[in-house]
């Protein structure tokens, strides 16, 4: 270390110190004017430790926002790990991909910043009578960026109709929501109604809202999709 820098870092080190030092000089002298009845040497005394106290003061406030900088920093890189953790705001939903002309797969789409993690679905199909309607999937760990296909999972591919609608429940380790999903196959197209609700926020604050021109079932925005599309068929 260079005569230089060995300087500056022995002014670093007694810097704080100056203030006070500088009030306290201050003092001394405003005592010694005291002492001697010299108004003068009280008055510098004075501005003296004025001047350090002002300084004193201008560090706390200094000390003050950096300290708050730094635990405005500290939490938000705890939200990052937590969210990193959890899964954050993230979230997943369910698409038919068509198989064969007979069935279909469900593919599943992450959507958010951070996996998604112990992801389980629960899909109801309402072709079906209540207690045969629906089937629990594991998905496990789901990842940015990614669909997922479990067609060797049971349950995971379905009879394919003309007409279809499903209910999604999904749990994973950073909260649950819930996917209403529709579809027409037409000439040419599938029209399709889609939307996902975090599970305790309204209906009308969707996730995912996406609804093909060509739907002409009901989707209430601020209420369950509950009527079905013309030409359902529920199974025997």
């Amino acid at each position: 270390m260079t005569k230089e820098a060995k300087k500056r870092s022995l002014l670093d080190t007694y810097r704080p110190y100056f203030p006070g030092l500088l009030t306290a000089i201050g003092a001394c002298v405003v005592a010694t004017g005291m002492f001697m009845d010299h108004n003068p040497m009280r008055l510098g005394g004075a501005l003296i430790a004025a001047c350090g106290a002002f300084w004193s003061g201008h560090r706390q406030i200094k000390s003050g926002a950096d300290n708050k900088a730094r635990n405005e920093k500290i939490i938000e890189l705890s939200e990052q790990l937590r969210d990193a953790m959890t899964g954050g705001d993230s979230f997943c939903y369910g698409y038919p991909y068509m198989v064969s002309p007979g069935h279909f797969q469900w593919s599943f789409t992450h959507s958010g910043k951070t996996p998604l993690y112990d992801v389980q679905v629960r899909i109801a199909d309402r072709r079906k009578p209540f207690l045969n309607s629906s089937v629990t999937l594991q998905l496990g760990t789901l990842f940015p960026g990614r669909a997922h296909s479990y067609g060797s999972l049971p349950g995971s591919i379905e009879i394919r109709t003309p007409v279809q609608a499903f209910n999604l429940f999904f749990v994973a380790r950073n909260g649950s929501w819930t996917q209403e999903i529709r579809w027409i196959e037409k000439p040419g197209v599938q029209a399709t109604a889609n939307r996902v609700v975090r599970d305790g926020m309204p209906m009308n604050q969707p996730l995912i809202c996406e609804v093909s021109p060509e739907y002409d079932g009901d989707t209430p925005e601020d209420d369950a999709w509950n009527g079905l599309p013309d030409g359902f068929v529920a199974f025997e």
